[in-house]
């Protein structure tokens, strides 16, 4: 353990001593995440403009559709990001969609209540535009959940219906809607707002990670040319050592840039990055996730070109599946599968927890282990294939 914190510490202060790798650390991150915080601040809070056309004009959806469209509903449509506009048609619907007067619609077809009631099926459609995703995202949200809702009700009334009870009257059906549009108003987004500064503070951190931990496969095989690493190796110092106390070295340095970054963004953009303690366990856990895979492409290189290629090639690649160039909540479907099988893609996941929902690591806990996941297998298979590179 002494040879492996002696290298560590004449591995850091040689990368201390290095601009190259400060920038990499400390400025690369740091900028790009000013840059984007600068950029597209205020771009997470947004509005929604939804559409609804109700086309069946009963007792089942006129009291939903009205409480949407009267801000005095409840208290909490006062604050909500979606704006609700009325249409008599569903080509008026759809006209104020191409011409982006509106950014999505709900479309309740005639005969929907009388379909409830009698507990036929009954389709609400959302007219989506595919630019779009995250309004029809909203809006599908909203039709899912008032679907829901009013089959609560239907079941209600049968069951009262089939006890030898009266059939509920108009004004009683009024009211289940107005216990519906409650339901759905308490189910709409919420949570803190992730702002760009923060995302991509982590996000920009996660990828320069990649390419200063590589510093520590530089080092090798450029040691290991110039006869340094055999000299070590000769003073009885295990290869896993050298190993080991490199990547350390450079671990150390880029987590001390994901900390400069948060603690830059907070104070000069006004982040929120979440619980404190949780914050550092997902900085620490993000590193060795990143670091195992990083160290573990660089194994595979025999040359400082190769392992510069391998480095960049791998880091974009799970850049771009895991979703760092993406702002929050904005990720497709398919990009968000895509991103669970990225170490970066589960770290991205644990640090919008940390800062939308106010998560503990309790809550993030699965993240963590997943991020762990990662670290070990590939940073053994990395160790592994150092050792054989040193040894040699």
């Amino acid at each position: 353990m002494r040879a492996v914190w002696l290298v560590a510490r004449v591995e850091l202060r040689r990368r201390l001593r290095n601009r190259s790798a400060l920038f990499t650390a400390f400025v690369g991150p740091l900028l790009l995440a000013s840059v984007f915080g600068i950029l597209m601040s205020g771009t997470g809070s947004f509005t929604l403009k939804v559409g609804i056309v109700d086309l069946d004009g009963s007792p089942v959806t006129s009291g939903f559709v009205s409480g949407l469209l009267d801000e005095r509903a409840d208290a909490a449509a006062a604050d909500s990001p979606v704006e609700f506009v009325r249409f008599d048609t569903r080509e008026d619907a759809a006209t104020a969609l191409d011409g982006d007067d509106i950014d999505t619609a709900i479309v309740l077809p005639d005969g929907f209540g009388a379909a409830v009631m009698a507990g036929r099926a009954a389709t609400i459609t959302v007219l989506r535009d595919p630019s779009k995703e995250v309004s029809a995202g909203v809006a599908a949200s909203v039709a899912g959940q008032y679907t829901v809702a009013v089959s609560a009700q239907r079941l209600a009334v049968a069951t009262v219906t089939a006890l030898g009870g009266s059939a509920p009257t108009e004004a009683q059906l009024t009211g289940m809607t107005d216990d519906v549009l409650s339901a759905v108003v308490a189910e709409a987004p919420g949570g803190n707002e992730v702002s760009a500064a923060t995302f991509y503070g982590a996000s920009m951190s996660i990828l320069f990670l990649f390419f200063t931990v590589a510093f520590a496969a530089r080092s090798l095989i450029v040691e290991r040319k110039n006869g340094v690493v055999p000299r070590i190796l000769a003073a009885s110092t295990p290869a896993s050592a050298v190993v080991i106390g490199k990547v350390l070295a450079v671990g150390l340095l880029g987590f001390a840039g994901f900390v400069t970054v948060w603690g830059v963004t907070t104070l000069a953009f006004g982040s929120h990055w979440g619980d404190p303690a949780a914050v550092v366990l997902t900085m620490v856990a993000t590193v060795l996730a990143v670091g195992g895979v990083a160290t573990f492409v660089c194994g595979l290189a025999r040359t400082e070109e190769q392992a510069d290629g391998y480095t960049s090639a791998v880091a974009f690649a799970l850049a771009l599946l895991g979703g760092n160039f993406i702002g929050p909540g904005q990720a497709p479907e398919a990009l968000q599968r895509t991103a669970s099988f990225t170490p970066n893609g589960h770290a991205i996941d644990a640090f919008t927890r940390l800062a939308a929902d106010g998560a503990g690591v309790g809550d993030i806990r699965q993240q963590l282990l997943l991020l762990l996941a990662f670290a070990a297998c590939f940073g053994l298979a990395g160790l592994w294939l150092g050792n054989r590179a040193v040894a040699r």
